[in-house]
């Protein structure tokens, strides 16, 4: 499946909390046949910005068919991202938007952010960075 865009952990947050933007482009995904991914560090930060009756909300969206999670190569000896993330973590000033620009990067796809200055701080002001 066609990865299109990232969804970062402000951009979990908002779909938690009704922002349309969100849900419209994952009926735009599920109706178009393609995919969104979700970093699992963005999923870690929206997990612990949320109350626990919030939590169940990300667990139907990671549910979705259309919705995969990104896990970070972790082989030392081989596919290594977590130098990578940890450096764009640095310039962004937050792990899960080190992890969503990496992911983003890496597929050539949009990023869905709350914070679009540190997805910019990363990646510029040319990438296609949709504010939720």
């Amino acid at each position: 499946m066609i990865v299109e865009a990232v969804l970062d952990s402000g951009a979990l947050m908002a779909y938690v909390h009704g922002v349309d933007r969100i849900g419209e482009l994952l009926f735009r995904a599920a109706e178009n046949g393609f995919a969104v991914t979700v970093p699992s560090t963005c999923l870690i930060e929206a997990y612990s910005g949320l109350s626990v009756d919030e939590h169940d909300m990300l667990r139907v969206l990671r549910l979705l068919p259309v919705v995969l999670v990104d896990e970070p190569g972790v082989d030392v000896h081989g596919p290594d991202d977590l130098p990578i993330i940890g450096g764009m973590a640095a310039k962004s000033g937050r792990l899960g938007a080190g992890h969503a620009a990496l992911v983003a990067a890496s597929l050539s796809v949009a990023v869905y952010t709350s914070l679009p200055e540190q997805i910019e701080a990363v990646l510029g002001k040319s990438w296609p960075i949709i504010e939720v």
